[in-house]
């Protein structure tokens, strides 16, 4: 029976985990994730989707804003066998964590890597047209997304995906080849391959000034970048009423003719309003 510490903060974590919890060989005895933390605009303390799920099944949570001693000891005490790690996020392992497991720590990136490292792997790769990824099993080390390769499952993009579809599918499909990737690296767990690190390619997250759409680019571009900001931080522009007001309208979603290489605002929302659909209110305004 392996011993699996589980890292995860995201509901794109929960595929993941949820499938560990159903492996045989596996035990799960403990796992991490943040600190609740003040979120939407009433800053509400909510717990993360992995917090409420763990709370909600009563399994062994423990909740943390870094890896300090408290942390080592508690750990320690569980002698696990190795770490998995999905969209956790900081703090980053540092080595007295990663020495903590045998087995060292694997961490599931959707992207073929060496390239699309960072944070935002999925929007990035829509934005730059990408059609074809990966799902990246690798080792962590002291250094983002740079540890060796012990599997890659390709990934197609599909021309519709958002970011968040993408992601879906790629943790699902992580999800349904867990078994068989961590059986085969505790079989062979120095077989495994070096990034090229000449191939690197890396790319910061997107705030939402970002955002903002760039109306001098090709409709596809913007139609790739539209999607690529859903679910967040969402694509934006400006619009004018009859009364000459200036107003920032976000937009979901967009149909691209690739025949005519025409793109068509969706479903948008002017500051203020609720969501709709641009059809309805495209008379009563002017894209700025």
């Amino acid at each position: 029976m392996t011993k699996v510490i589980f890292f995860g903060a995201s509901h794109y974590s929960l595929p993941i985990l949820q499938k560990l919890l159903t492996l045989a060989d596996f035990q799960v005895p403990l796992i991490v994730t943040k600190t609740d933390k003040a979120s939407g605009r009433d800053q509400k303390i909510t717990p993360n989707p992995v917090a409420q799920f763990c709370q909600e099944q009563q399994l062994p949570l423990l909740q943390v804003d870094s890896f300090d001693s408290h942390f080592l000891s508690l750990v320690s005490s569980y002698s696990p066998d190795l770490g998995l790690c999905v969209a956790f996020g900081p703090p980053f392992f540092d080595q007295a964590t990663i020495d903590l497991f045998p087995k060292k720590i694997i961490n599931i990136h959707p992207s073929p890597l060496p390239r699309y490292r960072g944070a935002t792997p999925g929007p990035w790769q829509i934005i730059k047209g990408e059609e074809n990824s990966a799902v990246t099993f690798f080792q962590i080390d002291l250094l983002p997304d740079h540890g060796p390769i012990i599997a890659s499952l390709p990934l197609k993009i599909n021309p519709h995906d958002t970011a968040g579809i993408f992601y879906d599918r790629a943790f699902q499909l992580a999800a349904d080849h867990l078994d068989t990737v961590l059986k085969n690296y505790l079989q062979n767990p120095t077989q495994l391959q070096a990034q090229d690190h000449s191939q690197k390619s890396y790319f910061p997250k997107i705030t939402k000034e970002e955002a903002k759409i760039d109306w001098q680019q090709s409709p596809k571009d913007i139609y790739n970048f539209i999607r690529a900001l859903n679910p967040f931080p969402i694509a934006w522009t400006t619009v004018s009423n009859s009364k000459q007001q200036i107003l920032k309208m976000k937009i979901f979603s967009a149909d691209f003719d690739s025949a005519t290489q025409t793109l068509t605002p969706k479903t948008v929302q002017i500051e203020g309003k609720n969501k709709t659909n641009w059809s309805q209110i495209k008379p009563y305004y002017s894209l700025s």
